[in-house]
């Protein structure tokens, strides 16, 4: 009897874990609109961007901070921070998140506060028409390096890092 309570529920509450979202590539304009900047100025763009052409809700509404870094290449950083997911706001040094002080250095790395990790990045693509396209979104860990996409809270490397289930991967 328990059994025939526990699959049900079992397979409730862990389905939503495996579900895969699909992100869309997300032309943001052209790279005209990213110049690079000079020297004392917030070397950041913050650019709106709808990342499912199909939602008519406005829920999928993200920000992003483009940096232009010459020769056609661009650093786009997600704006939730990694201790619960607030919105961090960029300022001359870097990143911060006004919810519990979080802070973060002008590459996203975590230099004080609660975040556990550097902010997310997305991959980032110049097409044959000069515009820059959003890719797929993913961790970053203290190095810098590429990891499967996790949300705040959750570590990368480590132990704990296996702790959660994953992301739903696109």
């Amino acid at each position: 009897m328990s059994a025939i309570i526990a699959v049900p529920v079992t397979i409730t509450v862990l389905a939503p874990s495996f579900k895969t979202t699909t992100e869309y590539p997300v032309d943001i304009g052209p790279t005209s609109l990213y110049p690079e900047v000079g020297q004392g100025q917030i070397p950041w763009h913050p650019v709106t961007f709808e990342n499912r052409p199909d939602d008519t809700t406005g829920l999928a509404r993200r920000l992003v901070y483009i940096r232009n870094d010459g020769d056609d290449k661009f650093t786009a950083i997600a704006n939730t921070c990694m201790h619960l997911g607030c919105p961090v706001q960029a300022n001359a040094t870097g990143f911060a998140c006004p919810c519990h002080g979080g802070q973060y250095d002008s590459q996203g790395r975590r230099i004080a506060g609660p975040p556990v990790r550097p902010l997310n990045r997305y991959e980032t693509t110049v097409d044959d028409n000069g515009h820059l396209i959003l890719g797929q979104l993913y961790a970053m860990d203290d190095q810098l390096n590429r990891h499967q996409l996790k949300g705040p809270g959750q570590q990368v490397t480590g132990l704990l890092s296996y702790l959660y289930p994953p992301a739903p991967q696109g």
